[in-house]
């Protein structure tokens, strides 16, 4: 079994399921805590964590901890090939008769802020929203990557220039200390300082932030918020429409919106379990994933963890990806082209599908 076959496995069978099977789980903020099921500790506490923001374990009492593989080995006292083998054989599949106290009361991103935390979230956003327009150069810099005004207007795109937040805040009398915990702020000043930044918005409140590298000096190209839960990025619009566009970065699904195709984003290549069940209103799922390895690998991933729903849209040609394709002064009819392509081809597969059901039935 290679690697993505276990990745496809361990996004079917989130933790929090898995450990619901051998112990009473209960919300604690963000976390889940249990009394540790694992051989060998009579645990007092609860001392066992379920951190499902990314799908891990650790007991303080017992010192063990790590995914949802290390938790089968070590609480049926197998080896690694085994734990693979009993999650994929389906006995911990998801259940409404999971033991979760409180069932299915396990929060979504974004739920997992009050609403004082989403007001300053949603003035931050308001704030960077502001210094972006009032920034000719990085106006243009947006602009020259294929973002219009009216979608930097519509979505609330902004710039953080790392000299203003904190201020605003003070004079709007709110917590600082709230910033700091929401990881707006921090020691050396603005988490964000030089970069863009998309909201995601939901109701009319942003619910969190990523930035975008502008300098030479920014090693990680984004950056989510480190106070928040990263949620999937889109959801809201999306969920209007029965086919769905799934991208890896921000500016590709605001290229896809403004080309009128109806996206969301994953932020990345990695895929929460609670997003796959957020798009369980999704009839087609078309994935546009960068066009180098590491994206038809992750195209590949998601294909098989949305099975018969996606299809894969054909490599985007001479680009890496959608928003530098938006670049090409055709590129636009470019990605229309793909898409056809990939519908008729998705369209004769299925008719070759019912032919064949129709040969076996009769």
């Amino acid at each position: 079994m290679n690697r993505h076959e276990i990745e496809v496995i361990r996004v079917r069978h989130p933790i929090e399921q898995v450990v619901a099977a051998y112990t009473d789980l209960r919300p604690a903020g963000r976390l889940l805590l249990a009394k540790c099921p694992l051989p060998g500790h009579e645990d007092t506490g609860p001392s066992f964590t379920v951190y499902t923001n990314n799908q891990s374990f650790y007991c303080f009492g017992c010192n063990q901890g790590g995914d949802v593989f290390k938790f089968i080995q070590l609480v049926e006292q197998v080896g690694f090939r085994e734990a693979v083998v009993r999650l994929e054989g389906g006995a911990f599949a998801t259940s409404p008769q999971t033991r979760v106290t409180k069932a299915n009361a396990i929060p979504t991103p974004s739920r997992c802020i009050d609403e004082d935390a989403m007001q300053l979230l949603t003035a931050a956003a308001e704030v960077y929203h502001t210094s972006l327009l009032l920034n000719p150069e990085m106006l243009g810099y947006v602009i020259g990557r294929g973002i219009t005004l009216d979608t930097i207007q519509r979505f609330r795109l902004g710039y953080a220039t790392g000299d203003n937040l904190e201020k605003y805040i003070r004079f709007r009398g709110w917590n600082v200390e709230m910033g700091k915990a929401l990881g707006l702020i921090g020691e050396p000043g603005e988490f964000f300082r030089q970069r863009l930044i998309i909201p995601e918005w939901r109701n009319g409140s942003a619910v969190y932030l990523v930035g975008r590298q502008t300098q030479e000096y920014q090693r990680v190209k984004y950056l989510g918020l480190p106070g928040v839960p990263k949620p999937l990025y889109g959801l809201e619009g999306a969920q209007k429409h029965r086919e769905v566009f799934i991208a890896e970065g921000a500016f590709d699904m605001l290229t896809l919106l403004q080309w009128g195709y109806p996206a969301v984003a994953l932020l990345g290549s990695h895929l929460k379990r609670e997003w796959v069940e957020e798009l369980a209103f999704v009839e087609r799922i078309y994935i546009v994933t960068d066009s180098d390895e590491p994206g038809r690998a992750s195209a590949q991933i998601l294909a098989r963890i949305f099975g018969q729903r996606a299809v894969i849209v054909a490599p985007i040609p001479n680009a890496k990806d959608v928003n530098e394709l938006a670049a090409q002064p055709s590129g636009r009819e470019c990605f229309g082209h793909l898409v056809e392509r990939t519908k008729a081809m998705a369209h004769m597969r299925s008719s070759d599908s019912a032919k064949h059901a129709v040969m076996l039935g009769g």
